[in-house]
């Protein structure tokens, strides 16, 4: 019973190790295995791999299994291979050896874990916090140990610290390398030195999507670094996000020499129709020219009709105005951004195209362009409101 067995699948053709090749031995495996297992017994077991070159190499720690854990030594074993050395998947794979003793006795919960592979230990739905970061969940840490990233894989040292193998889910694995070597610790702006750095490659489906630093404080206070952005954590909370953000220097206005006289003044003139602003009558001026549109009794008049009416005020003095004496003209109105805006912009979308800078729900500036009469050319005026300049009634002003 006390015997050790050695299962070998040699395959036909040596090749490179996928999570495929690697399900249908352990199937195999399991076919002719562990399901004649009885139910009272379990086996030790590791797992090796024979290269093209027939070098063997262990691919797995020893592990305690019985006929339940068919799904958590395939993701534990692919998770390990793929994070392990290169070699393991870059080298063509001459056969796969299963070595396992039978032993008698059942497994309590703790012993049937791989590793800590378990459906239960596995669950999304535990405790540990994530950081969503397009669309990825990362674990948030509070002290800075191995088993708040994952499921320790395997564990290698390195120059400067420890770098590790772990397991977050069946999709996404994680490679941490932790550096304890003080000569490679700095202080943070709050004069606080690095107790531990750790550097994290995110891996989901085999690739390397995310790389970030976390950075120990002590006390529960970590600083993750990640792209252009600093997290702050205290005891597992956000705490200050910091973004960087590419600036230009602020450059200098050029004077202009000459003075800018391309301006129409422009006034629009409401009524109160069934309590409702209505507009009746519109003046322009351009410094040396006046004209007014007017429309007479208009409360006269039915809703249709009445907004035919104003269309054609408007689209009049738009057709006197959009001309090329008067292209690229600014047109000012008092009070344009809270109250003129509104009633012109409605019948100036139906006139031309409409191109309005709000800013807190205000027109600050409205570009408005139009064909000519015979459509071979087009005009643009600007409008915008005086009294973003001269904050004060007309009245006010004038005097």
């Amino acid at each position: 019973m006390n015997k050790w067995n050695n299962y070998e699948i040699k395959l036909k053709i040596p090749s490179l190790f996928t999570k495929a090749l690697l399900e249908a031995n352990v199937n195999k495996f399991w076919k002719e295995n562990m399901e004649t297992l009885p139910d009272n017994h379990y086996i030790f077991f590791i797992f090796r791999l024979k290269f093209d070159n027939n070098q063997i190499r262990s691919a797995s720690t020893l592990q305690k299994i019985d006929r339940t854990n068919k799904n958590d030594i395939i993701e534990y074993l692919y998770s390990r291979i793929s994070l392990s050395n290169e070699a393991y998947t870059s080298t063509p794979i001459k056969s796969l050896i299963f070595s396992y003793g039978v032993r008698i006795g059942k497994l309590d919960q703790s012993e049937n874990e791989i590793n800590g592979f378990s459906e239960n230990s596995l669950s999304s739905d535990n405790k540990n916090k994530f950081q969503i970061y397009y669309k990825n969940k990362l674990p948030i840490i509070k002290s800075g140990l191995v088993s708040e990233y994952g499921k320790v894989i395997s564990e290698n040292k390195t120059e400067d610290g420890f770098q590790f193998a772990l397991y977050l889910n069946k999709d996404i694995n994680i490679v941490l390398s932790v550096c304890t070597n003080p000569l490679d610790f700095n202080y943070n702006i709050y004069g606080e030195r690095e107790q531990q750095v750790n550097n994290i490659k995110y891996i989901k489906k085999g690739i390397t999507i995310l790389k970030w630093t976390d950075r120990i404080l002590g006390d529960n206070k970590i600083i993750r670094e990640i792209g252009k952005s600093v997290y702050y954590y205290n005891n597992g909370e956000l705490s200050l996000i910091k973004v960087e953000k590419k600036t230009r220097a602020i450059q200098s206005i050029k004077v202009r020499n000459k003075l800018e006289n391309k301006i129409i003044t422009m006034d629009l003139e409401t009524i109160l129709i069934n309590n409702i602003h209505t507009p009746y009558c519109l003046s322009w001026y351009d410094g040396l020219k006046s004209k007014s549109y007017f429309i007479q009794g208009l409360e006269l008049l039915e809703n249709l009709e009445r907004e035919e009416k104003i269309l054609g005020m408007i689209q009049n003095a738009i057709d006197d105005i959009c001309i090329r004496k008067y292209r690229n003209y600014k047109i000012y109105l008092h009070n344009f951004s809270k109250f003129d805006g509104y009633f012109l912009v409605k019948y100036l979308a139906k006139l031309g195209t409409c191109d309005p800078i709000i800013h807190k729900g205000k027109i600050i500036s409205l570009k408005f362009s139009s064909f000519s009469k015979k459509g071979d050319s087009i005009y643009n005026v600007t409008f915008k409101d005086s009294y973003l300049l001269l904050p004060s009634s007309l009245r006010k002003l004038c005097n």
